[in-house]
């Protein structure tokens, strides 16, 4: 997930270190703006009991698998689907993501791979051979977001027209045939709800990687598809540790509404909530879509209200009151007060926000520095500071500003009387 917008990835470090500096004693976090759940993740990995939250139900699904899981999935009831051979290697991908995610041994993943993992690696293999035109599937990617469908055409409102292309052929169908089975399995509970949550996981981190688009799910490439769209879908292991350490807790709501009526005491606030005019439910609606998609229980009617050039149901769009300047202090001012938190940090996006709309040319200006700044110097709170992080980080925004460049971030730390 590094090409979602504003991920954390590459401050991971920076953000532990500046809360084990700022925060010694905190316990439990609730990152109240979850997005990819990195932060999350990186959290419950240091020991807090952890509370993700994001308006993007496919943010909820991560959440579910990354900070829930208690238990590897054991297919039990799947017996008949488990392939035992494939000219994949699911096992060797898995251990090396593993090793690049977690501080274990090669040969205690290894061990975990081989006594824990072969009833999904099995599973998983079946879902990825998947790849035929079969007779008793209904091809709703197929027909909805690609150029081969009779439902993707669209007009703009500048009067363009054309077909969606969100996926290349072959993986869209292989994409409605995993859906197939997975909608089956989950309606006639023949898998629980975290594996339903651990295949769905890899469903989207799959499309996140395949799908013809350049960063975020507003749009897609018009005229041709690009190399990455052109690879073969073929799903992972979700490369998911389970120790003993406290489990996690996943929402998925108005961070407003889970700070004001969800009763988390936590010790710690993180806040890394959007600075600009982006509504992130429009931006990753196809994510989203997917994240439900084998709960819709009229999924004809829900796809009738596709609209617009990206083919988003209007009914899932959301918009936050953090994504408007004048709206911004108010609402963190109110979900502070909600959560009650005994330390609050927060991340400061300094490039384009509500406040640096800036032609190219033009100087960054500091006014929404200021204005967060000046907010944690009020009464409110006995302690405040700030730590400014310079990174080298990529853009995903465009595929010319794919190139990296050095991105300014702040970390702000409040403490509350």
């Amino acid at each position: 997930m590094e090409k979602y917008l504003g991920n954390k990835r590459v401050l991971l470090d920076d953000i532990k270190s500046f809360a084990k500096v700022n925060c010694p004693d905190a316990k439990s976090v609730l990152d109240i703006f979850s997005g990819t759940t990195n932060v999350a993740r990186m959290f419950k990995q240091e020991g807090y009991v952890t509370y993700s939250n994001d308006a993007n139900r496919f943010s909820q699904v991560l959440g579910k698998t990354y900070l829930g899981l208690s238990t590897y999935p054991e297919f039990e009831s799947l017996k008949s689907f488990m392939v035992n051979e494939s000219k994949f290697l699911l096992a060797d991908r898995l251990i090396k993501d593993l090793l690049k995610n977690y501080n274990i041994s090669e040969s205690e993943i290894r061990e975990l791979v081989d006594s824990r993992l072969t009833n999904s690696i099995r599973v998983f293999n079946f879902l990825n051979s998947l790849t035929e035109v079969l007779p008793f599937v209904t091809y709703t990617f197929l027909d909805y977001y690609t150029q081969y469908g009779t439902k993707s055409y669209f007009k703009s409102m500048r009067g363009t027209e054309g077909k969606r292309n969100y996926f290349s052929k072959d993986n869209a169908i292989k994409l409605d045939n995993i859906f197939y089975y997975l909608k089956s399995w989950y309606s006639s509970k023949m898998i629980s709800e975290s594996e339903y949550h651990f295949i769905l996981t890899s469903i989207i981190e799959e499309v996140v990687l395949v799908a013809n688009v350049n960063g975020t799910f507003h749009d897609f490439n018009r005229n041709k598809l690009w190399p990455n769209s052109l690879q073969d879908m073929y799903l992972k292991i979700p490369a998911v540790y389970i120790n003993s350490g406290p489990k996690g807790f996943s929402f998925c709501d108005d961070a407003l509404v889970v700070a004001s009526k969800n009763n988390i005491k936590v010790d710690l606030l993180y806040i890394d909530p959007p600075y600009n005019f982006r509504q992130y439910t429009a931006y990753y609606h196809l994510l989203n879509f997917i994240a439900c998609y084998a709960e819709i229980p009229d999924l004809d009617s829900y796809l009738d209200k596709l609209s617009f050039v990206r083919g988003q149901n209007p009914d899932d769009d959301f918009t936050s009151d953090f994504c408007f300047r004048d709206k911004f202090i108010h609402a963190l001012d109110k979900m502070v007060c909600d959560v009650d938190p005994k330390y609050i940090i927060m991340s400061y996006y300094g490039g384009r926000n509500h406040w640096n709309h800036w032609s190219k040319g033009e100087e960054l200006q500091d006014f929404g520095f200021n204005i967060v700044q000046d907010y944690f110097q009020s009464d409110r709170y006995c302690e405040h500071s700030y730590s400014s992080i310079v990174k080298l980080r990529q853009n995903y925004q465009s595929r010319v500003g794919e190139k990296k460049k050095i991105i300014d971030e702040y970390l702000f730390f409040a403490k509350l009387n």
